[in-house]
């Protein structure tokens, strides 16, 4: 399926916050021509999702019961209900940029242009909300997302370090705090756990060194290159001065050796940001700030990714579409906004930006791009990611791993047809 724009006024609107106390709940009271029945939806693990889901299950009235999954699978669960043979499991699900390009590209989501038009002004729904391919709206994005670099600044400035603005200097950072400062485990915390986190780290300091994935006009790979060695010895370069166990360390990790005041400075999404504030969790209240992702080099771009996430409909749904759509509109209006203004950067108007947002605008200054859209990329981005933990322990050389993960995406592309 040929993929047109996926709208990029999504991200060009950026600044981003992250997790607050719980925020009491609204109601759910607009719903128009209610089908009794269940409603099951889908998501990852994150507060301002949180927030979203007991908006939602707020719909449950009369003969509707509205269920909301919160899980760090998601993304393997959606694939799959999506893609059955008979009716998925799963209404609706939010899904990243990433994911829904996927989902796209096999032709398991269904348009919500009707339903847009519909209820355009009952929710308020803004043109920017709107994800359109070839016309036609596939998604209905809220938030936005961008991985940013954190840092003590309380260090920083006890020991007259300046703020990182590439990789050299973060791991000259890092060798100070080191040498100089006792108090922290260590100097950096970034996700560089097996799976997605690893690729999306590959993805970014590959794309931040000037990398392509794909021969110009085709599927074929060309990712084993200068620049996808480049970011893999940057990537072991760095395990040097985090915790032995880096293969673990996902978005939750790190966060908590943040909070705990075990790290100085890492790279995570901004979406994380406002819980080094909450006194409930962390150590160091008013000690992070934040600031444009790495550049791979000197004067280079931002090496990291503009993300959205958004709900999505799968084409083999279960329940009645226009109340799944209702439902999810309830938890996406500018009431649920408002009351979580704090939680995320919304994509809506209305939203006011905090100071958790000043990484996110950095980074988009900084030159961040879009994450990539091919609908080959997840094949490429898979290989590679079970090649990196390899390479990262030192038990492949980078080059050799590259090759590798280039000859196993070369023959599932030619299987799925992307390669002729």
């Amino acid at each position: 399926m040929k993929t047109t724009l996926i709208r990029r006024t999504l991200l060009a609107t950026a600044a981003l916050v992250a997790i607050l106390p719980a925020i009491a709940q609204a109601r759910c009271d607009k719903l128009a021509n209610v089908k009794a029945g269940e409603i099951n939806i889908i998501g990852n693990s994150f507060p301002a999702l949180a927030h979203i889901a007991k908006e939602m299950e707020t719909c449950t009235q009369g003969g509707l019961k509205v269920q909301f999954k919160m899980t760090p699978n998601a993304r393997t669960e959606i694939e799959q209900a999506f893609s059955a043979q008979g009716k998925s499991a799963f209404d609706a699900a939010v899904v990243s940029g990433g994911v829904f390009t996927n989902l796209n590209a096999l032709g398991q989501i269904q348009p919500m242009t009707d339903l847009v038009e519909k209820y355009k002004a009952k929710y308020k729904i803004e043109e920017n909300m709107l994800v359109r391919v070839n016309g036609q709206v596939m998604a209905i994005a809220f938030m936005q997302n961008t991985q940013n670099l954190y840092y003590r600044k309380d260090l920083f400035d006890k020991h007259s370090i300046k703020v990182p603005t590439n990789y050299a200097e973060m791991l000259a950072a890092a060798r100070v705090i080191k040498e100089k400062e006792p108090s922290i485990e260590f100097p950096i915390a970034q996700t560089f756990s097996k799976g997605f986190d690893s690729q999306v780290e590959f993805v970014n300091m590959f794309v931040g060194s000037g990398g392509r994935f794909f021969k110009t006009g085709s599927a074929q790979p060309d990712f084993s290159s200068e620049a996808g060695v480049r970011a893999l010895e940057n990537m072991r370069a760095m395990t040097q001065f985090m915790t032995p166990n880096f293969l673990a360390s996902n978005s939750d990790d790190v966060m908590n050796q943040f909070q705990q005041g075990k790290a100085a400075m890492g790279v995570l999404w901004a979406s994380r940001a406002a819980r080094m504030d909450d006194p409930a969790a962390s150590k160091i209240v008013g000690k992070m700030e934040f600031a444009a992702a790495p550049a791979m080099t000197a004067g280079g771009k931002a090496a990291t990714h503009l993300w959205w996430d958004g709900m999505v409909m799968p084409k083999n749904l279960n329940a009645d579409r226009e109340t799944v759509f209702q439902v999810m509109m309830e938890a996406l209006d500018e009431e649920t906004m408002r009351k979580g203004n704090d939680l995320t950067v919304w994509i809506r108007s209305a939203y006011k930006p905090t100071r958790f947002a000043t990484g996110v605008v950095a980074s988009a200054k900084a030159g961040a791009p879009i994450w990539p859209t091919e609908p080959y990329f997840s094949l490429a981005q898979g290989e590679i990611g079970k090649v990196v933990p390899d390479v990262l322990t030192g038990a492949m050389p980078a080059k050799a791993a590259l090759d590798a993960a280039a000859a196993a995406y070369a023959k599932a592309a030619a299987e799925k047809g992307f390669i002729k």
